[in-house]
């Protein structure tokens, strides 16, 4: 009979240690629930830093590419510019002079072959160099290469410098052949009275 009692003595004394262990144990799974749930807050909170810096990102890369895109075409205050506007201007000042020159050296009757050609060679080189240099004004404003508006009036702006030593070339070597025809009407006119 003691034999049952002692076996039964025993029941409260590892009941007791085992409420001991589970307190503990119990105790540190709240330790570790409390830590998780910072864990929670603070990857909750990480979370909604990524979503809105994916979305501040997003928003970026739209805006970039709505600039670029704005930079792939040249703007109204570009393309209606006085720059552009030489341009066609300065175009049809050099179509001018030649048409003008050709016709005023072919009516100078007191200067040789050689002088004419080598005009109408100058002439003719003028003209081509007009025709590219309108190309190139044309292809700045046209390209859909990213150009900042202030670089493509830069280059148009350095086109029409260009024209202009075309256009006052030509108005010079014009000039000089009428000088040079003038000269040499002059001398025969004397050389004829001097014969009299």
């Amino acid at each position: 009979m003691l034999l049952p009692m002692a076996a039964i003595a025993q029941i409260p004394v590892t009941d007791a240690a085992t409420n001991a262990s589970i307190g503990i144990v119990n105790n540190q799974l709240l330790n570790m629930n409390i830590q998780l749930k910072a864990v929670n807050k603070n990857l909750g909170r990480l979370i909604t830093l990524m979503e809105k810096n994916n979305n501040d990102t997003s928003k970026s890369r739209k805006i970039l590419k709505e600039e670029l895109e704005a930079k792939k075409e040249a703007p109204a205050y570009v393309t209606g510019s006085t720059d552009v506007a030489m341009t066609i201007e300065l175009k049809s000042k050099i179509l001018e002079a030649y048409r003008s020159s050709k016709s005023t050296i072919q009516k100078l009757e007191y200067l040789d072959r050689k002088e004419t050609r080598e005009f109408l060679g100058f002439a003719a080189a003028a003209i081509l160099d007009t025709k590219d240099l309108f190309k190139q004004c044309g292809d700045i404003l046209n390209t859909k290469a990213i150009i900042l508006p202030e670089e493509r009036l830069k280059k148009v702006d350095g086109i029409n410098n260009r024209l202009e030593k075309i256009l006052d070339g030509l108005i010079a070597y014009n000039n000089k052949l009428s000088r040079t025809n003038a000269f040499r009407k002059a001398r025969y006119t004397l050389i004829d009275m001097n014969k009299d």
